[in-house]
């Protein structure tokens, strides 16, 4: 009966403790792409997505084994400098990339590209001045060119 009344109890403050140190150890990410904190909840900003989806800008992805390219294209008033192509694993931070695409002119963009471990991503394109944005998920590899455009725009109520 001691090892009841002792031990239950003695287990719960192990576990816990465990529990602790094995969420110190790794926490959780910080929320990405386009989210903001208001009180204890992160809400999606989408007043880029709707300013990409308003001047029609879209583009298409090439990735190959070295360089990932990226023909751009909308109603833009000049071409941005260069574009960031952030590649989101879903469960694994340190597997997110983040590359920068310089322009070649016309449109095109490439960047050298680190290889890429197989899965599903999200990606999120962004130009160096942030004033637009698209977003949307991909599986990898790619086999084929994959159109850059946001998959669904969400209008907060």
């Amino acid at each position: 009966m001691v090892w009841l009344v002792a031990g239950l109890p003695a287990v719960a403050v192990i576990a816990s403790f465990t529990t602790f140190f094995i969420a110190a150890k790794d926490p959780d990410t910080l929320v990405n792409a386009g989210y903001h904190k208001e009180g204890m909840a992160p809400v999606k900003d989408t007043a880029k997505e709707a300013f990409a989806d308003a001047n029609a800008i879209t583009g298409q992805l090439v990735l190959t084994n070295t360089e990932a390219q990226i023909v751009l294209s909308g109603r833009l008033p000049s071409m941005p400098a260069s574009l960031e192509l952030l590649l989101l694993h879903p469960t694994h931070a340190d597997q997110d990339m983040r590359v920068q695409l310089h322009s070649r002119g016309e449109g095109v963009y490439s960047a050298f590209l680190p290889e890429i471990m197989p899965g599903k991503r999200q990606w999120v394109l962004e130009p160096d001045d942030r004033s637009w944005r698209l977003a949307g998920h991909l599986a990898l590899p790619l086999t084929e060119g994959l159109k850059l455009a946001n998959e669904s725009l969400i209008t907060p109520p």
